[in-house]
């Protein structure tokens, strides 16, 4: 499983024979006042409201030892719809590094409610924690390595302003191929890394030949030929990259053998390469240059099953342009030349229904929807706060929250309510993309934006363009608050919450 807070609850669920369970965590994160729900399985209702599941779950934080409960001792509690599905309930404490209290694993209706010592449930507790320090240090990893990723390919964009808004382009193509091919998760982000850092290697050409503002003459372009070598030569001193370096090095490869550096032919060229070859292509037919005409996706395309067996392997070519036509088409103003620089994700690397970063949870990016955290998002909303003080200005958060998700996963299945949560979540990126916002999920059903410069009447737009975008079948409502001078980030998101709840 990919997250691994849902398996240390998968686990705990099977070893205890529940029927349901709630993974809670004693960080309060969103600020309601509750302890936080990071994950939940089998209830018809949702859980994050039970009276129950949070009156027992806080005395195991306050006593730090097992609980036990059925009977009597829940009947009073009964208020929100999931208490009703609860007969008995175990609720055990997690730790990290030892003494460091995490969380608490509730599990309900147990057929071994009574069987489990208190010891055996301590030392579920202990291994569900090991696994989540486990996660974290890999997370810490992962994160430095990400970094690297987004170092290398800013620096690409800063060094040639025309390839502001190439890389992710290409990326976003690449991805949509490797889905058709079926190429597995791992070796799939390996190539999302490869096309994102194809032109690493022009950091060691001239700018004075990089940017210009002609056609290149012979001499030039010679030395433009070496930036496939440069690259792989660098991301071969990057231990965690060494893998991506091969499609770097053959991404000028001809299918017909004419290529560089190595003049590879056919299946000889890597299929990594053959893919960031087409796609590499494509962008920059369809990019701005002083002496090229930016071509539209069509002629582009066109121009691609032109050169089908030639330049080009034709299988990845008909399944490119099958790709590209299926897209949107996009507006002339539509690509932001800083939006690589500016977003520290690499938002080119977020899909509409799976991570394309690998297969692990993100410090700063939520894991379903791929847009930022909720912790993230506190964190720009207050540094926005700041800027605006002393600068001047305005924003608004919006937050849309869908309501109906209960009934979906009770009528379709709980993979439909989560289908419905990254629909909107492609939705809300859409929209922030086009106003300069910052998109984020603020909890299990309620995503968010961060909107600059807007006013109340901004807000309600953003809000409106939203809930037109979105299935008829998903229900919504939104709040929003726009800053006040005086208030802080934590400020205004306490407002939008509780226009939310009103």
């Amino acid at each position: 499983m990919d997250d691994v807070r849902a398996l240390v609850l998968r686990v705990a669920v099977l070893l205890l024979e529940a029927d349901m369970g709630l993974l809670m965590s004693r960080r309060d994160e969103d600020g309601d006042g509750s302890l936080d729900l990071v994950a939940s399985e089998g209830f018809d209702n949702d859980p994050a409201d039970s009276v129950i599941v949070e009156r027992f779950a806080r005395e195991v934080v306050k006593q730090d030892t097992t609980v036990r409960e059925s009977g009597d001792a829940l009947e009073s509690l009964r208020e929100a719809p999931a208490d009703y599905e609860i007969e008995n309930l175990i609720a055990i404490p997690i730790y990290i590094d030892s003494d460091n209290f995490e969380g608490v694993v509730v599990c309900l209706n147990s057929t071994g409610y009574e069987e489990h010592p208190d010891d055996v449930l301590v030392a579920l507790g202990d291994h569900a924690g090991a696994i989540l320090q486990n996660a974290k240090l890999h997370t810490e990893l992962r994160g430095s390595y990400l970094d690297t990723v987004r170092v290398l390919a800013e620096a690409i964009e800063v060094k040639d302003p025309f390839l502001r808004g190439h890389s992710e382009e290409v990326s976003g193509y690449v991805a949509r191929v490797a889905d058709e091919l079926g190429i597995e998760p791992k070796r799939r982000e390996e190539l999302v890394f490869g096309s994102l850092l194809h032109d690493v290697g022009k950091l060691g050409i001239s700018e004075r030949i990089l940017l210009k503002p002609g056609p290149l003459t012979a001499e030039e372009f010679a030395v433009i030929q070496l930036h496939p070598r440069i690259g792989y030569r660098l991301i071969q001193n990057v231990a965690l990259l060494r893998s991506v370096a091969p499609a770097i090095l053959h991404h000028h490869e001809r299918y017909d053998g004419d290529g560089y550096p190595a003049g590879l032919k056919g299946e000889q060229i890597p299929l990594e390469a053959r893919i960031i070859c087409v796609a590499d292509a494509f962008s920059a037919m369809t990019s701005e240059r002083p002496y090229q005409r930016r071509k539209s996706l069509d002629e582009a395309c066109e121009e691609l099953e032109r050169s089908a067996g030639t330049q080009f392997d034709p299988r990845i070519v008909r399944l490119f342009v099958e790709e590209v036509r299926k897209q949107p088409r996009r507006r002339e103003g539509d690509r932001r030349a800083d939006s690589l620089l500016d977003d520290p994700e690499l938002g080119a690397l977020r899909g509409e229904d799976e991570p394309l970063l690998g297969y692990g949870s993100f410090a700063i990016t939520d894991n379903l929807t791929l847009l930022y955290s909720h912790r993230y998002l506190h964190e720009v909303v207050r540094a926005e706060a700041e800027r605006v003080s002393l600068q001047g200005g305005s924003f608004a958060v919006v937050i849309a929250e869908i309501t109906n998700i209960t009934e979906l996963n009770r009528e379709h299945g709980y993979a439909s309510g989560d289908q419905a949560i990254r629909e909107v979540a492609g939705c809300v990126q859409r929209v922030a993309v086009r106003h300069g916002a910052s998109a984020a999920r603020f909890s299990g059903r309620r995503l968010a934006m961060l909107v600059p410069e807007a006013d109340d009447a901004m807000a309600r737009e953003v809000a409106r363009e939203v809930n037109d975008g979105v299935d008829a079948s998903v229900s919504l409502r939104f709040a929003s608050a726009v800053w006040v001078p005086g208030e802080s980030g934590e400020d205004v998101i306490a407002r939008v919450r509780v226009g939310l709840e009103a």
